[in-house]
């Protein structure tokens, strides 16, 4: 995405990834072609806006959290499959680690680093040497992009590795690097989530521009709705759903499953957030178009869920690969009932979209109701899902207050772009207001007893607690 100081955006480009799923909970993606379809999209966006690299005063990186790259040092060519957060072949591993006193949860490259590394001939000797490299995708492409001149992740990635020091923001775990027997050379510097922090190499970006922000994608996604605020909040949907509020200064838990995360630290400075994630949303779009092949496109199947006036009986939870808050069930699996002679596409479709609206009315409400956590009443969204008009008025409906669409959909590119401003010095904080742009709003249409009824409905059929 190129984006101007203020805020117009002048081209975005986007090129789909192959996922692959090799076993129940295994899920990878090709190394090489991450790297050509960032190549791809980068050279899609120039040619859109006219523009070339010598136009471009600071770029900014963002990607999903905790998915694993291992990499070669010379060249940065990645040795194994890329493993992707949701992937669940932790599950053991981070019960023996809970036991031992680190709270790692399976999705976490802690729970799973030690596997890859062990899946690749003498990978913990090569890493010893220094000819081995790891780090979240972030922290691959900024390598890539730089021509191997820097191995940095910032403090909100870094927190979601299971490896971050939780007492000292912007620090790796020593205790738990040495209890794996992982060096330090291997891991990546945690660097400011914008600021001076690298540069590009001109033989791969085309010239030689400054790197000034490294952010995960929720946190690119909160700067984006200048969501920076104590309790400020927003959702995106994407590969999952994602919830997040800002508690600004101080780490806070409103719930087991809502730890505290980092959402950025510039100079010194945490920002703290929490979040609730429904982990199958675009995942569950996509095996529903792609894996079953019941619809052609996200698109058609938005079509045949306008088709019907309701979901015709049937019920989804949205639970592929785990239930997220408030439930934290990594072993749960997807479920659909009420399925008869006379069900529909679009009633599945329905459902779905049912599905995923009532997942986030749990989070919303499960922080509402926190002590001291007062939400805004209306809820900024973002997202692929958000251009899905009949979701977000299911959504409207389900929980009850207003649902404003930011106008950029892919609002956690737009985010880091912003960033990259503020790290660039272009941009101070106080401007991201200014660039938060809403489409439209969408409004409740049901009463709130009706609301609650079809939840109460819903929780009973799918097996949870209303």
């Amino acid at each position: 995405m190129l984006v101007a100081p203020d805020g117009r955006v002048l081209a975005t480009a986007r090129r789909r990834l192959e996922t692959h799923y090799p076993g129940p909970g295994r899920v990878e993606q090709d190394g090489d072609a991450v790297w050509a379809a960032c190549r791809g999209a980068i050279a899609t966006s120039f040619e859109m806006a006219g523009r070339t690299p010598l136009d471009v005063a600071a770029v900014g990186v963002t990607t999903q959290r905790a998915s694993i790259v291992l990499w070669e040092r010379a060249g940065g060519a990645a040795v194994a499959p890329v493993v992707i957060w949701s992937d669940l072949r932790g599950m053991t591993r981070s019960r023996v680690l809970h036991e031992a006193g680190f709270p790692v949860w399976p999705q976490v490259p802690a729970a799973k680093l030690e596997a890859l590394l062990e899946s690749v001939p003498d990978g913990l000797r090569r890493a010893e040497d220094g000819h081995l490299a790891w780090g979240t995708l972030d922290s691959w492409l900024v390598f890539r992009l730089t021509g191997g001149g820097a191995h940095v992740t910032d403090a909100s990635n870094a927190w979601m590795t299971g490896y971050a020091d939780f007492d000292h923001p912007g620090t790796w775990n020593d205790a738990l690097l040495s209890f794996q027997g992982l060096p330090d050379r291997f891991f990546p510097r945690i660097a400011d989530s914008w600021g001076d922090l690298a540069t590009t190499d001109a033989s791969v970006f085309g010239a030689v521009v400054p790197v000034t922000a490294l952010l995960a994608d929720q946190p690119a996604g909160m700067i984006a709705h200048a969501a920076l605020g104590d309790r400020d909040w927003k959702m995106t949907y994407g590969t999952s759903g994602v919830l997040m509020a800002c508690t600004g200064a101080h780490m806070v838990s409103p719930h087991r499953t809502m730890p505290p995360e980092v959402l950025c630290r510039v100079a010194g400075r945490t920002t703290f957030a929490v979040e609730g994630m429904v982990i199958s949303t675009g995942t569950a779009i996509d095996w529903l178009c792609h894996g079953l092949g019941l619809f052609a496109s996200a698109e058609a199947m938005e079509a045949a869920a306008c088709a019907v006036s309701d979901s015709g009986g049937v019920i989804f939870r949205p639970s592929l690969q785990g239930l997220g808050a408030p439930h934290g069930i990594a072993g749960a699996r997807g479920l659909m009932d009420g399925l008869t002679p006379a069900t529909q596409p679009g009633h599945v479709a329905r459902a779905a979209l049912e599905g995923i609206a009532m997942r986030v009315r749990e989070i919303a409400c499960t922080l509402k109701a926190a002590e001291n956590f007062a939400l805004p009443d209306a809820l900024p969204i973002d997202g692929g899902l958000s251009a899905n008009s009949e979701f977000l008025q299911i959504q409207a409906d389900l929980l009850g207050m207003p649902v404003r669409r930011h106008a950029v959909r892919e609002a956690t590119a737009y985010g880091a772009a912003l960033a990259a401003g503020l790290g660039a010095g272009l941009l101070q904080t106080a401007d991201l207001v200014t660039r938060a742009h809403y489409d439209r709003e969408f409004l409740p249409r049901i009463s709130a007893e009706e609301a609650d009824a079809r939840y109460a409905a819903w929780a009973a059929a799918v097996q949870l607690a209303p």
